[in-house]
């Protein structure tokens, strides 16, 4: 650890440089150079060796580390506003083009600790069914203590209902880490065992609000005080729209999301490199060293997290991005782009906390390295996200999901018309006018050339 510091301030540097360099590779390039030069070099590694895509494994650290993290730190942004590490991360490509296995091999750090952790309560758990199963005369004369019923500790949760998920988080402190193989089967089991809206406590659980969970058949309430949630997955482009159903974009539960959208996800044939597991070994060590260093407890049914706060340098430059992110959201106003802007704010606060403890798990406060880190994550991720979003409003699969009417009004209408001929061609339809001004605001469909002008965005062929 006693590098970090002028580890880290080189890397301020060589940020500086690279931000100013056209890179060429990629449109949208992850920006790894921000990282810590072990996360940096193991990614590199994996991608040379595995052909693992740098953007699945780097979102697969950030959110490794945001696991490891949970509730032991947090930023104090202002008073009465502190964000923890826990993120929401989805990596998108097409079939074959190695979305799981890094995902796996990254957390495999944190199941090992896991499965640790599941022998020992499988053991404490068998003691207290034993102890359980004695006559009232053998616990009398036992000489050893009464057996409480044993807390199973774990980080990773990938097969539950609803019940189970809000009973682990209420137990673990530290928080829990959704890992899926296939996001669009997380997506639809959601719902599945519950007519109430998961949706909801998702969004709680991503802003780490006090989440009150009430059953039927159990008369006292769940209270989870500090719900601390981080989510992980692979989703194909063709399931977006299903995952993320255009109709339900408003209820902000995608745009909470971090997506890793490569703009090349074809599969890549295997070579005879193999992968260095010094340095995998390095990482692991790292993620097993933060767990078993840091620990969760609570004082007065409180977390006592650890609290970080700005450098002066930091805070003017977080001040200074946010301003220009207030710009993006302005230009995107009753636009869905503006909703995704405005969540950049606690996407930005969050990743600098997890790039300040990836270097350096003992720091005190966030420092210029990591904000400066955190901005190029923010503006990879910013474009993913509106990547995702113009896959989602193709206007063609978009336009089949309106009602009749609709879909007959927008292949009646001229490719270019008037405020005026929309009206017109809404009494053809049924379409009373406040209706058909409502419909031209929908920007998947329509783009408002000037004042009184319109444009379809689908083409005739």
């Amino acid at each position: 650890m006693k590098d970090s510091k002028p580890q880290a301030k080189q890397l301020s540097d060589a940020i500086d440089n690279a931000m100013t360099t056209e890179q060429t590779a990629t449109l949208n390039p992850f920006p790894i150079e921000v990282f810590p030069l072990l996360f940096r070099d193991l990614a590199t590694d994996l991608n040379t060796s595995l052909k693992f895509p740098i953007d699945y494994v780097g979102t697969a650290i950030l959110t490794a580390v945001a696991t490891a993290v949970g509730t032991t730190a947090k930023v104090r942004v202002k008073n009465n506003w502190f964000e923890y590490a826990s993120i929401y991360s989805c990596v998108i490509g097409n079939a074959g083009a190695n979305k799981t296995h890094p995902i796996n091999l990254i957390f495999g750090a944190i199941r090992e600790l896991d499965k640790k952790r599941h022998d020992e309560y499988v053991e404490k758990f068998n003691e207290y069914v034993a102890y359980g199963n004695l006559s009232k005369a053998e616990k009398t004369e036992s000489i050893e203590p009464p057996k409480p019923k044993p807390i199973l500790s774990k980080s990773l949760i990938n097969n539950f209902t609803p019940e189970v998920l809000y009973k682990r988080l209420d137990e673990n402190l530290r928080g829990l880490t959704v890992v899926s193989d296939e996001m669009a089967t997380f997506f639809e089991g959601m719902n599945q065992y519950s007519k109430g809206d998961q949706v909801s406590v998702y969004l709680s659980f991503w802003s780490n609000q006090p989440t009150t969970i009430d059953r039927v058949g159990n008369p006292i309430p769940l209270f989870i005080t500090n719900p601390y949630l981080s989510i992980i997955g692979g989703l194909q482009p063709r399931m977006l729209s299903t995952s993320f159903p255009i109709q339900k974009l408003n209820n902000g539960f995608f745009q909470r999301f971090l997506f890793a959208f490569p703009e090349s996800n074809s599969k890549q044939p295997i070579n005879d490199i193999e992968n260095d597991e010094a340095m995998y070994n390095k990482y692991k060590d790292f993620i097993q060293n933060y767990f078993n260093t840091y620990s969760v407890y609570e004082v007065d049914g409180k977390i006592e997290s650890k609290i970080l706060k700005w450098t002066p340098e930091a805070k003017a430059f977080f001040y200074s991005w946010q301003a220009e992110n207030c710009d993006v959201v302005d230009e995107f106003q009753n636009n869905i782009k503006g909703e995704i802007a405005s969540k950049y704010d606690n996407h930005f606060i969050r990743l600098s906390l997890l790039l300040q403890l990836m270097f350096d798990p003992q720091s005190e406060s966030i420092d210029i390295t990591a904000v400066k880190g955190a901005k190029e994550l923010c503006r990879y991720y910013m474009n993913c996200a509106f990547k995702v979003l113009a896959v989602i409003q193709n206007p063609v699969e978009y336009l089949e999901t309106l009602n009749q009417n609709k879909k007959d009004f927008y292949r009646a209408i001229a490719e270019n018309f008037t405020t005026a001929e929309a009206l017109a061609v809404g009494l053809r339809f049924e379409f009373i006018p406040r209706r058909v001004m409502d419909f031209l605001k929908d920007t998947v469909l329509f783009k408002k050339v000037k004042h009184g002008k319109y444009e379809k965005t689908i083409k005739p062929e």
